[in-house]
């Protein structure tokens, strides 16, 4: 799975909806992860999601359902 899409993943399990419009925004390619770091209000929870790939405990599946879900119906 590429990194965007677990990315986005991430971001979109926040309990923030703003974050959550975001991440189907990058998931459909809409606004860039480079785009997304650039508003200061979005950088700690892309840190997070950042820290949280990088141990690698992601379920494929779950980000496979998410991208097939939010890609084409945003």
């Amino acid at each position: 799975m590429d990194r965007i899409s677990c990315l986005a993943y991430l971001l979109y399990q926040a309990e923030n909806r703003e974050i959550q419009n975001a991440a189907l925004q990058l998931v459909s390619g809409e606004i860039s992860i480079k785009e997304l770091n650039n508003i200061p209000q979005y950088l700690p929870f892309i840190k997070e999601a950042e820290k949280e790939l990088k141990k690698n405990t992601l379920n494929t599946n779950e980000v496979y359902d998410f991208v097939e879900s939010f890609l084409y119906t945003y």
